[in-house]
């Protein structure tokens, strides 16, 4: 096995050292066919390979990303995979925000340790086709390699969807209703399989993930992020004279108000709580449409909590679906929610141990997740101001939410 090299400090000096970046893409690939087959050491042969930034155009992301494609030999197989690296930001602001937050680390966590362990249960208590049904072989992208060393050096390798006929959906149009009940059905999978880590495996959560964004590290993160934004928002809404309502409703999350109401949301439930992704919106999922299918792979999970699992549901419709979707399909989809949710429950046989928790104590939590959805929207207004699209769309959301007296 080729010695441990460093990781290419940009994405120029990968491409231009080929003896560095040689070295560095075979201790990838062999660490990764270690762990496809541990009782025989696959010597890996390096054909053709290519390195460069990669070309996604995702919004809001806070890592260094490079896209790996690569033709080799290990043992007697010939292989072919397009991979993208995750490394620290360059930018020394950036850098030291992820260090700090321990985003990296944290989503290095997920990959190497939660999700094995949602697989295992799965593959524990359910029959294979229910595994299929569920959080089957894409729900996530897949492992390869990972590295970690604190305050200096964080490198995650996975496959890369996008090559295997995954994509984003673009933030203006939406998700499709079809995109919808992907995403909510691969989410209700994921929060019932950590519910069977808890309950069936006795394992909680908390103890066994000890690197689980807590919650002031949440309230945080969210803070910021309201603080930076709700100023953009104010002044833009000065301009819409029809909005002054709407301003002057805004203007009470300036203070201790935005603490409060994200105290309140991302303080776990007394009554059931299941890991959550915390960040779950559109630009935070791929998917793959088929003729009779869509697949939803959900990606970036620096922020996964233990928390309530309507975190999850209202950060999604509040954030990724269209004025008309969301207003004629939110309580369906919420319904979806729930049906999948408790389904999946009994497929664990779980059903009695969660029986406190009702259809009724979902919609409480849901109602307050929307208002912690809404600050996440307007501290990420910098995305929607100059899209006249993605404006209405969020001057819409928050009129509505004023309506119904959620903020």
């Amino acid at each position: 096995m080729a010695s441990e090299p460093s990781t290419p400090t940009s994405p120029a000096s990968a491409s231009e050292d080929r003896e560095a970046t040689q070295e560095w893409l075979e201790t990838i690939l062999e660490s990764y066919h270690a762990t496809q087959h541990p009782d025989a050491q696959q010597q890996v042969d390096l054909e053709e390979w290519s390195v460069k930034p990669s070309s996604d155009e995702r919004e809001g992301y806070l890592s260094e990303q490079l896209a790996l494609s690569v033709t080799y030999t290990a043992g007697d197989q010939h292989h072919h995979a397009h991979l993208l690296a995750k490394l620290l930001p360059q930018d020394p602001f950036s850098r030291a925000f992820v260090i700090e937050t321990q985003f990296d680390l944290r989503e290095i966590k997920f990959y190497q340790e939660i999700k094995p362990a949602v697989e295992d249960v799965q593959r524990k208590y359910l029959t294979e086709e229910e595994v299929e049904c569920g959080l089957g072989g894409s729900w996530t992208p897949e492992l390869y390699y990972s590295k970690h060393t604190a305050a200096t050096e964080s490198i995650l390798v996975l496959a890369d969807m996008c090559q295997r006929g995954y994509r984003v959906q673009e933030l203006t149009q939406g998700l499709t209703l079809d995109q919808t009940h992907s995403a909510i059905s691969a989410i209700a999978y994921f929060h019932t399989a950590t519910v069977a880590l808890q309950l069936k495996e006795e394992k909680p959560l908390q103890e066994h993930f000890p690197y689980l964004l807590s919650v002031d590290q949440a309230v945080d993160s969210y803070k910021c992020l309201v603080e930076r934004g709700l100023p953009l928002l104010l002044k833009f809404l000065e301009s819409r004279k029809d909005q002054s309502g709407l301003r002057e409703r805004l203007g009470r999350y300036a203070g201790p108000r935005t603490v409060e109401v994200l105290k309140a949301v991302l303080s776990p439930s007394d009554k059931l709580n299941t890991l959550v992704h915390c960040d779950f919106w559109c630009n935070n999922m791929l998917f793959k449409e088929e003729e009779d299918k869509t697949s939803c792979c959900i990606i970036d999970w620096q922020m996964v909590m233990y928390g309530r699992p309507a975190i999850d549901v209202a950060l999604l419709l509040t954030t990724s679906l269209e004025t008309s979707n969301r207003r004629k399909h939110g309580k369906e989809l919420l319904d979806f929610y729930w049906e999948t949710f408790t389904s999946r429950l009994k497929k664990f046989g779980l059903e009695e141990e969660v029986a406190k928790y009702t259809r009724e104590d979902l919609e409480a939590d849901y109602r307050l997740a929307v208002a912690m959805a809404a600050l996440v929207v307007i501290g990420s207004v910098d995305i929607a101001l100059g899209t006249p699209g993605r404006e209405e769309r969020v001057i819409d959301l928050l009129s509505d939410l004023v309506k119904e007296e959620v903020i």
